[in-house]
C-alpha cells in the first residue's frame, strides 16, 4: 500500500515541475485609434530648459539692452583772427583839429593876420591797403584823400607807410598802436610856402572782428609836421576792414 502513495506522490511533483510560470502581464501598446487628435499640441516638457538669450546668469531674465549712445560730432574749430599772412583794405571817413606854426612871420596858414593858426582838418577818407607780416605786426599804407578843400583851396592828399602792432591778435577785441612817416603833397599856391611836407604819425585804435575777414575800429591818431611849417594834428574816425584769405 505504501508503494502506491510514494509513486502518487512523485507523479504530483513531475506534474507542478512541468507547468509553465507565469508571466506578468505586459503593458497594453497604445492604439493610434486611441490617441489624441492634436498631439503637437501637448504642453512642453517643464523639465526643457529656456533659449540662453531669455535667461541670465542667475536664472533670471536678463535686464532690457541699453540703446545706443547719441553719436556725437567733435566741435569745429574756430578760425584764427590773427592777420598772419593776409591782405587787408580799411576805409576810414574822419576829421580833427590842428595846430601850424609857420617859421616866418606873414606866412598865410589860413588865418589872416595870425602867427600860429588854429582850426578843423578838412573831411577826409584815408583808403589803407596792409599785409599781416606776423601775428602781432602788419604792414600798412595809408592813402589820405581830402573830400573838402582846404584853405589852399586844394585838397590834401598824404601817404603815410609803416606799421601797426597788435596787442591781443587772437582775440576778437583788440587794441592796436601805429607807427608811420607821412609825405604830404598838398598844394599851397604860394611861392613862399612849399608844396610838400614831411613829417611822423602814430594812430591808436580798437577793432572788433565780426569774423575772420571783416573788422570794424574806431581810431585816434597824432601827426606831426615839420617841412612846410611846424604842424600838429588829432585826427580821428570810424572804418571798416575786409581781409583774405
Amino acid at each position: 500500500m505504501l508503494r502506491p502513495t510514494v509513486l502518487a506522490m512523485f507523479g504530483s511533483l513531475f506534474a507542478l515541475a512541468g507547468r509553465p510560470a507565469l508571466a506578468e502581464p505586459a503593458a497594453p501598446a497604445a492604439d493610434s485609434k486611441t490617441a489624441p487628435a492634436d498631439s503637437k499640441a501637448a504642453p512642453a516638457d517643464s523639465n526643457v530648459a529656456p533659449p540662453a538669450a531669455a535667461v541670465g546668469a542667475n536664472g533670471a531674465a536678463p535686464p532690457p539692452a541699453t540703446p545706443p549712445a547719441p553719436k556725437r560730432f567733435p566741435r569745429l574749430k574756430q578760425p584764427s583772427l590773427v592777420h598772419l599772412d593776409q591782405f587787408g583794405l580799411a576805409v576810414m571817413p574822419g576829421s580833427g583839429y590842428r595846430i601850424i606854426a609857420p617859421y616866418q612871420d606873414m606866412v598865410a596858414c589860413g588865418q589872416l593876420n595870425k602867427r600860429v593858426c588854429t582850426g578843423w582838418i578838412p573831411f577826409f577818407i584815408d583808403v589803407q591797403p596792409s599785409f599781416g607780416l606776423s601775428r602781432h605786426w602788419d604792414a600798412l599804407v595809408d592813402l589820405r584823400f581830402g573830400v573838402v578843400a582846404d584853405f589852399s583851396n586844394s585838397h590834401q592828399f598824404a601817404v603815410a607807410p609803416g606799421f601797426r602792432y597788435w596787442v591781443d591778435p587772437d582775440l576778437d577785441a583788440k587794441f592796436f598802436a601805429t607807427f608811420q612817416g607821412v609825405y604830404d603833397v598838398n598844394p599851397q599856391h604860394d611861392p613862399a610856402t612849399k608844396d610838400y611836407d614831411v613829417g611822423v604819425r602814430n594812430a591808436n585804435g580798437f577793432m572788433f572782428e565780426v569774423m575772420r575777414n571783416l573788422g570794424f575800429y574806431l581810431q585816434f591818431g597824432e601827426t606831426v609836421g615839420f617841412v612846410r611849417w611846424l604842424r600838429f594834428e588829432i585826427d580821428g574816425g570810424i572804418g571798416v576792414q575786409a581781409r583774405f584769405p
